[in-house]
């Protein structure tokens, strides 16, 4: 194999990686709120359904960072990528809300794993370079673009158990990437042990080293800004798809609005790098997650203009892919490249809590004050936090 070769098949098997595995996470998004709507549950009960699946990935994900670095990416995320083409089919047959939650445990792991997995490889094999970041970035806009347009289509149009293959068989389609990666690369040059369940089992020096990188100024700035862009997609995959299901929202229109925004996102990460430039990473990185939060915090004063509610999700998605390859390439420039897996895990920690504050933060504000108030409320949480990180983000500098 040549070496020009090598690289572009790798470079081609992460991205295929990329788009299956966000395609999953987004497809559940809207998959999952529109199940527990059709067989019953309140929105309280939905918010902590959904915010379930970010429980074991918050508590998690720096020990599945460290495993990826001992044990090789790829070989990681073909053990959850097989768990994410299983675990779906088990859902349409469910409807109790403890089993919905324990369900959300467990995909919600193998999902988010598998995410950060194929985040850990592109972070590999780009070195940081925000171009190719982007590319990846690319991808995963293109995975939950079409996810969440196929599973809102498939639930309007054949029901729960078709949208849920659906989601099996992109789980599936991450399997294939890992493959299709050049021979060799199962076990990255990063991995230090052979596979043992010794290694799969937590232990508290490498988890104290991989906190201990959020000492480093850029990757706490890095983790802060993730919990505050997290809000945006913590609401769009909760209250957001209740919302418009609320108002008479199809499925399949819900599920356009959240690709629409995803693909927007494509916009965002081809404009990264040159914006980069002229604004800096940092500075770009608070007025993204600005952004994007406010267009999704408005979204009730635009529930009843269709158009208005795209203009808002193509704005929104702007934001976010513009914010994404910043954000892994401070990382991956300022993290040793044998501990990508421990600050990607990090990250991802702190995305999952995010994620399980939100919905259940803005379910219960949605029960007691009404679902309208829910988004202004956690709008203006998440602006005020976006505000004292940029002050911090300044006296750092």
């Amino acid at each position: 194999m040549s070496v020009r070769e090598r690289p572009d098949r790798e470079n081609l098997a992460v991205l295929s990686a990329g788009v299956f595995t966000n395609g999953v996470w987004d497809m559940l998004s809207v998959l999952v709120p529109l199940y527990a709507v059709a067989v019953g549950l309140n929105a309280a009960e939905i918010g902590l359904i959904v915010a379930s699946r970010s429980v074991l990935p918050a508590a998690l994900s720096i020990h599945g960072g460290i495993v990826m670095d001992q044990l090789g990416t790829r070989r990681v995320l073909q053990w959850v990528a097989a768990c994410s083409a299983v675990l779906p089919l088990l859902y349409p047959s469910l409807g109790w809300f403890t089993v919905l939650s324990m369900l959300q445990l467990l995909l919600g792991l193998a999902s988010s794993l598998a995410m950060s997995a194929s985040q850990t490889w592109s972070m590999q094999t780009s070195h940081g370079d925000t171009r190719l970041l982007a590319r990846y970035s690319i991808a995963t806009r293109i995975g939950t673009f079409v996810g969440p347009v196929l599973v809102g289509a498939a639930w309007d149009l054949f029901g729960a158990w078709a949208a849920f293959a659906c989601v099996s068989l992109c789980g599936a389609g991450t399997i294939a990437s890992t493959i299709k990666g050049t021979p060799g690369d199962a076990e990255n040059a990063t991995a230090q042990h052979k596979p043992s369940a010794r290694v799969l089992l937590p232990q508290w020096k490498p988890h104290k080293q991989a906190i201990m990188l959020a000492v480093i100024p850029a990757v706490a700035f890095i983790l802060a800004a993730s919990f505050l862009r997290n809000a945006s997609g913590a609401i769009q995959s909760s209250i957001f798809v209740v919302y418009l299901s609320g108002i008479g929202m199809g499925g399949t229109f819900i599920g356009t609005l959240v690709a629409i925004a995803e693909l927007s996102g494509v916009l965002g990460s081809l404009a990264a790098a040159p914006m980069e430039r002229r604004t800096g990473r940092t500075r770009l990185v608070i007025a993204c997650i600005a952004v994007s939060i406010i267009a999704i915090a408005i979204t009730p004063l635009l529930g009843k203009f269709s158009i208005l509610l795209i203009a808002a999700c193509v704005v929104r998605g702007i934001a976010q892919g513009m914010s994404q390859p910043l954000m892994f390439s401070i990382l991956s420039l300022e993290v040793p490249g044998s501990r990508h897996g421990a600050s990607v895990g990090l990250r991802n920690a702190v995305v999952r809590f995010a994620s399980i504050v939100t919905p259940a933060v803005m379910g219960i504000i949605a029960e007691i004050w009404g679902i309208e108030a829910s988004f202004y409320a956690i709008g203006a949480i998440f602006l005020l936090g976006t505000a004292l990180l940029a002050f911090a983000a300044r006296r750092i500098q």
